[in-house]
């Protein structure tokens, strides 16, 4: 039987046996997602001729951070709930040569990570940050996150979810990030070109990825993956009215000078001066 062209970045097997089939509920979005971004990766690798030692995989705590550290047989880190913005940070400053890809999901950007989230973008630090958004806590018991749209129903929302949602793609384009664009799981070629561009960019991509949830939101993926066709509208289309709709594209693709090429200058001038001294 032909072997899935993928299967050649996975780990196949861990310490206490085989590590397939995913850990994901059936139908999760997180398995759709690591396949685009894989795809992605092995474009780079072949058109760009990236080092597949150049790339660095890092999550936080929910399910998209099962993403990293149990199947992808790159370098990895699985950090803490909210900082894997934090851990990536310093990882750059380890070795800017890395391209780094952040799994996160939308309560680990819009909570527990919301200030790292926004510094992140704000100092344009060289990352590429894919947010699954199932718009509630997945993994700990379909809780309601900053991301549930008003009206919804979930576990802590009984009588309907009353508050506001952040609008991820806003936040990250007001405080500074590059790159910016939301698709959903239901558009797999345009995320894989933004997952691509987002690599390719010098400083902080940030995609947002709708992705389903059918545990927790007791519909088919099916249907759930026709109501992210159905309920969402292209920006080069909503010119005159969304009905409604979430809009998807890309909403900035920005030339920004990137972090640490300032902060390189520092220890530049640090060298420059210290070898002034030595003379």
């Amino acid at each position: 039987m032909k072997r899935h062209p993928m299967l050649k970045y996975l780990k196949e097997e861990g310490p206490l046996g085989p590590r397939m089939p995913l850990i994901f509920c059936p139908g999760c979005g997180s398995g759709q997602v690591l396949n685009y971004t894989l795809h992605a990766v092995d474009k780079l690798i072949e058109e760009d001729e990236v080092r597949r030692e150049n790339f660095l995989f890092i999550s936080g705590i929910g399910c998209s951070g099962r993403i990293t550290s149990h199947y992808l047989n790159f370098d990895s880190a699985w950090t803490i709930h909210g900082r894997a913005l934090a851990v990536a940070t310093g990882a750059l400053l380890a070795n800017p040569a890395f391209k780094i890809v952040v799994f996160t999901g939308d309560g680990d950007t819009g909570s527990i990570g919301g200030n790292h989230f926004i510094h992140a973008c704000r100092r344009n630090i060289d990352v590429t940050i894919l947010c699954l958004n199932n718009g509630l806590y997945g993994m700990t018991g379909g809780q309601h996150a900053p991301t549930t749209p008003i009206g919804t129903i979930t576990t802590t929302t009984p009588y309907r979810n009353r508050e506001a949602a952040f609008d991820l793609c806003k936040l990250a384009e007001i405080a500074g990030a590059s790159y910016v664009a939301r698709w959903t799981t239901a558009h797999p070629q345009q995320v894989i070109k933004s997952i691509m561009k987002g690599l390719r960019k010098k400083g902080t991509a940030f995609i947002e990825i709708l992705s389903q949830c059918p545990v927790h939101e007791k519909k088919t993926p099916v249907d759930l993956l026709k109501g992210f066709r159905r309920n969402t509208i292209r920006i080069s289309k909503s010119k005159e009215s969304t009905d409604g709709k979430t809009l998807i594209g890309e909403f900035c693709d920005l030339d920004r000078r990137e972090w640490n090429e300032s902060y390189q200058e520092i220890i530049d001038q640090f060298v420059m001066e210290n070898d002034k001294i030595d003379e």
